[in-house]
């Protein structure tokens, strides 16, 4: 038998983030520090532009990150109780090795060194991501002037964990990172396929610019703004696709509702939206049927337009979309229609033709990539809590885990 104890009881040392200076002086070292946005993209460590302050060595040696320390959120924007606090984050030798220098937590976040004579830091890991999907992290969670603050101290006190032997611990660590392993292949194969679909296109562009015609964006394809659908939500039905949902995927706080709406307000696997306001992005839709909510386009292409065309032709004008959006003085910027009309290159016939029968392919290799991913995380997410609660075996996991993948 088992016994559940108290996370307190294998927390080696746990440390607060600190942000440190940005005056440097003879004794400082610059360190990156880890961000709220690698928390949500644990496959995929965020390290373009890195943001690094200069920390004095003395106190940043006791902070500089190792290979199996855990990060815990304790601190979040103003949101739904639950959803902003309690996420974690596995350090490994790859996300030291790709931040190139010393790494140290946040401000936001709790540094935690497990004891690995008594837990394995893989699995306290799972452990953690177990507390969070599930919602027990908002036991932990209150709010002070609207800011979302994890209770440390109450979670170190009431969280247990169970703690089988180290050889059971890896063994159920080796099941569920095949998962997650497969997770992280599909996201790289998709980011791959993606790259050289806008490589392809790039290089012709480049190579035989007289193949190309300017033409206005809006000639191109539909773009469909999206209506208030969350309100009189029923909390089940289609989700409803909002910017957060367009970024991240579902979440606490996403919403849900059974009303019926006109074809050109749903979202569809391989359909491209494009968010208009806010945090301007364009993306695959690959989930289920969903939702389109306010502030977000449904970019239907125009005849003999494919769609992979449209989302390169949208993804070439996104960062002028956002630099238009950044001067805007609201507290919410955004575009307006009359931009959807600036030119963008478009290939001719018998070009597009060609590099149809080329970036298709991709395309469509990259969605399925991402539809694959999300059963896996489906199978991941189901299995997670019966093995941390010893539910079910490590040798029936492993079989279900072998037939998925």
């Amino acid at each position: 038998m088992v016994d559940n104890i108290p996370f307190k009881e294998i927390v080696d040392f746990a440390l607060g983030g600190g942000w440190g200076t940005d005056i440097p002086t003879v004794d400082s070292i610059p360190v990156a520090v880890i961000r709220g946005t690698d928390f949500s993209q644990v496959e995929k460590i965020q390290t373009e532009e890195v943001p690094r302050r200069w920390e004095n060595a003395k106190r940043a040696n006791k902070r500089l990150l190792k290979d199996g320390d855990l990060l815990l959120e304790i601190s979040g924007g103003s949101s739904v109780k639950g959803q902003s606090t309690g996420r974690s984050l596995l350090i490994t030798q790859e996300i030291l090795d790709a931040f190139k220098e010393a790494v140290i937590p946040a401000s936001f976040c709790r540094l935690i060194r497990v004891r690995s004579s008594v837990i394995l830091p893989q699995y306290a890991s799972y452990a953690l991501q177990d507390m969070h999907r599930s919602g027990r992290a908002a036991f932990y969670e209150n709010q002070s002037t609207g800011i979302s603050n994890f209770q440390f101290k109450v979670f170190l006190d009431r969280e247990c964990v169970r703690v089988p032997s180290l050889h059971e611990q890896a063994s159920l660590v080796a099941v569920l990172r095949a998962l997650d392993d497969k997770i992280a292949v599909n996201n790289r194969l998709a980011s791959t396929a993606d790259e050289l679909c806008s490589l392809l296109l790039e290089s012709r562009m480049k190579a035989k610019p007289s193949q190309f015609d300017l033409v206005p964006l809006s000639q191109t394809a539909k773009f469909i703004n999206g209506r208030a659908f969350t309100k009189d939500a029923t909390s089940s039905g289609r989700m409803v696709v909002r910017i957060a949902e367009l970024n991240n995927g579902p979440g606490f706080s996403t919403v849900y509702n059974e009303i019926e709406v006109p074809e050109k307000y749903l979202a569809r696997a391989g359909d491209v939206l494009f968010s208009w306001s806010g945090s301007l992005t364009v993306k695959r839709w690959f989930r289920s049927e969903a939702i389109v909510n306010q502030h977000i386009f449904k970019v239907i292409p125009n005849d003999g337009m494919p769609m992979w065309l449209v989302y390169q032709l949208v993804a070439r004008k996104i960062k002028e979309f956002q630099a238009i959006a950044a001067d805007k003085a609201t507290t919410m910027g955004h575009i307006q229609r009359r931009h959807l009309d600036d030119p963008v290159d478009v290939p001719g016939v018998e070009t597009l033709t060609e590099l149809d029968s080329r970036i298709r392919p991709l395309w469509n290799r990259s969605l399925l990539a991402e539809q694959e991913n999300l059963k896996l995380a489906e199978l991941r997410d189901t299995l997670l809590p019966r093995l941390m609660s010893g539910e079910i075996r490590v040798k029936d996991a492993e079989k279900t885990v072998e037939e998925a993948t």
